[in-house]
């Protein structure tokens, strides 16, 4: 019977840490699809903004403040005339 014990309990240990981390490895999974797309984006709006700072620090000039033409140039030619 002890024989059989040394047996049954390391493999009762073993099923409760393979349900625990199953567990665990379903909120990861979960975890990870919310996280993964949030710092990508992050990452995208962070390398967004450092372009902005960096083009107005070479240039002096402000994107977001750029004034925007409402109808297209009309561009003439005169040397024909």
């Amino acid at each position: 019977m002890k024989n059989l014990l040394n047996y049954i309990i390391p493999f009762l240990i073993l099923i409760l840490v393979f349900r625990f981390f199953n567990f665990i490895m379903y909120f990861a999974i979960r975890f990870w699809y919310v996280s993964i797309p949030l710092v990508l984006y992050l990452f995208y709006e962070f390398r967004k903004n450092s372009k902005r700072k960096k083009y107005k620090q070479e240039t002096g000039l402000d994107p977001d403040n750029e004034v925007k033409l409402k109808e297209d140039a009309i561009i003439e030619d005169e040397g024909n005339e």
